[in-house]
């Protein structure tokens, strides 16, 4: 049985009905709408969860069946997973059901299954209906509203889901981005089981930090282009929800090194393609991350740089008078950061890049040679391209008791590109060698990243301190300044013992 794909999307329940009334659904075949009723079942430590299966038992009607799904993937909102599905007796899970289903393994424990209880329960109203059946495409939409319950805890159930019946996945993005032109979707990577596990007592949802480089010995140059891309676009849904709920600032920190990552994969595997290709969703990714790396900056300087200072000066008027400006400024750069990963454009961005990376749209503007050179093997590229981001890092630090802030800066984004690039590459070479190189790349970029940071403090103290006029307001910024000084000399001296360790470290990809 060929696995399932679909696209899920959160819809906004104000906004259901707009979608309903699309001119895709209007035209619409083979319109359902049903009554569902759905009880997943798993042991209390959630063991099937854990081994990536779910047992759900579904009634509509009078009728019950039973579905197993395994070997779930998400990539770029993506769904993938094989699903058993059987129609049963009663209302209990039938374990001789499952022979047939072929991972029947998971269940043969008696043990296991007398853990196995109601953990999850689903009650909505599923519309589902044919909205492309042509030229070899299927695509089918179900919109679905209702609740999901654990214990007392309920949730909203309020979603739109594209499960591609026939035809390449990339067609369903494009149904996708017709939708949402006119009705706001938000991409969710979570299998709907997860709805549910998240209202668990003690369920804490937590920043997703930068996956593991995807990439294995044997892929070509397009292969390890395409997996690359996948993670930091996984990576960047995957923080999207905790940034939009408010939550921890992490959230937004890794939503821009996801921007940052999938921008370096651009750069990093740029030289192989023509600019034409890669210029305009380079330009898209670009956009937002000026606001998100805006509201970031605000998030540092607030949160990070200014408790210190006042620390030392807790009763300082003009200070104070400072910090509740930034503090507003950081919830308006919020605000807009929001608005932008929820808009037309930001959502648009991420089916775009899905259905351009599924379709591999790139490969009809390559001549031949083009072609031929992305097949080859990834670990050839990676060591000509890992020389040359050296080199570069190397030329901008010549002299590097003499750089400027400006130059420093330069040589941060050369370290930068240097640390993605052996971070995508690493697992291709020997990991206790590659692991060693990176950790000391990581000490650098971090610290030209604090200097950087303390550079920024006279700028964000300039826009924080311009509503108020006269002696406090001009110490305050005095004292940031100075503050923000200090710690750039401080950093330096750290940087050139760093700098050195860089300089004599063994690169592992020789």
């Amino acid at each position: 049985m060929p696995p399932k794909i679909t696209l899920r999307f959160e819809v906004d329940q104000r906004h259901v009905a707009r979608l309903a009334d699309h001119p895709l659904f209007k035209r619409a075949t083979r319109r359902e709408t049903h009554k569902l009723y759905g009880v997943y079942y798993d042991t209390p430590g959630l063991d099937l969860w854990g081994t990536g299966v779910t047992l759900m038992l579904q009634r509509a009607g009078r009728q019950w069946r039973q579905t197993v799904t395994s070997g779930g993937s998400v990539a770029a909102g993506l769904h993938q997973y094989n699903e058993f599905s059987t129609t049963i007796a009663a209302s209990l899970p039938d374990f001789n059901a499952l022979d047939a289903s072929g991972i029947a393994a998971h269940f043969r424990s008696l043990e296991l299954r007398a853990q196995f209880k109601p953990l999850l329960v689903l009650e909505f109203t599923r519309t589902t209906c044919v909205l492309l059946h042509k030229d070899g495409v299927a695509i089918e939409a179900s919109i679905d509203r209702g609740l999901i319950r654990s214990g007392d805890a309920t949730a909203p159930v309020s979603e739109l889901e594209l499960e591609v019946k026939e035809g390449p996945a990339w067609r369903a993005y494009q149904l996708a981005i017709q939708l949402l032109e006119t009705v706001p979707l938000l991409v969710d990577d979570r299998p709907q089981m997860q709805h549910g596990i998240e209202l668990h007592p003690g369920a804490l949802s937590k920043p997703r930090k930068t996956p593991v480089s995807p990439l294995v010995t044997g892929m070509s140059c397009n292969e390890a282009f395409k997996a690359l891309m996948l993670t930091c676009i996984s990576h960047y849904i995957a923080n999207e929800r905790g940034m939009l709920n408010g939550a921890d600032p992490e959230y937004l920190h890794q939503l821009r090194v996801a921007l940052r990552r999938l921008r370096s994969v651009f750069s990093t595997f740029g030289p192989l393609f023509t600019d034409s290709v890669l210029e305009p969703p380079i330009a898209e990714i670009r956009q937002l991350a000026q606001l998100l790396g805006e509201a970031r900056d605000w998030d540092v300087f607030v949160a990070e740089k200014l408790p210190p200072v006042l620390t030392h000066y807790a009763n300082h008027a003009g200070l104070t008078a400072m910090t509740d400006v930034a503090a507003q400024l950081r919830r308006a750069a919020n605000r807009r950061a929001q608005r932008a990963i929820v808009s037309t454009q930001g959502q648009g961005l991420l089916l775009a890049l899905g259905a351009w990376i599924s379709a591999q749209t790139w490969l009809e503007a390559l001549d031949d040679p083009q072609r031929a050179a992305l097949e080859r093997p990834a670990i050839d590229y990676a060591r000509s391209t890992l020389d040359a981001a050296l080199t570069r890092v190397r030329k901008r630090g010549r002299d590097f008791a003499a750089l400027s802030p400006a130059h420093l800066h330069r040589l941060r984004i050369a370290a930068k590109r240097l640390r993605y690039a052996t971070d995508f590459f690493a697992p291709l070479f020997d990991h206790k060698e590659a692991r060693k190189y990176r950790a000391v790349l990581a000490r650098l970029q971090d610290a030209l990243g604090s200097y950087n940071d303390a550079t920024k403090m006279t700028h964000f103290a300039g826009l924080a301190s311009r509503r108020h006029k006269g002696a406090r307001a001009n110490e305050a910024r005095g004292i940031v300044f100075g503050w923000g000084a200090a710690m750039q000399h401080s950093d330096t001296r750290y940087l050139r013992r760093i700098w050195k360790e860089l300089r004599s470290a063994q690169t592992f990809w020789k």
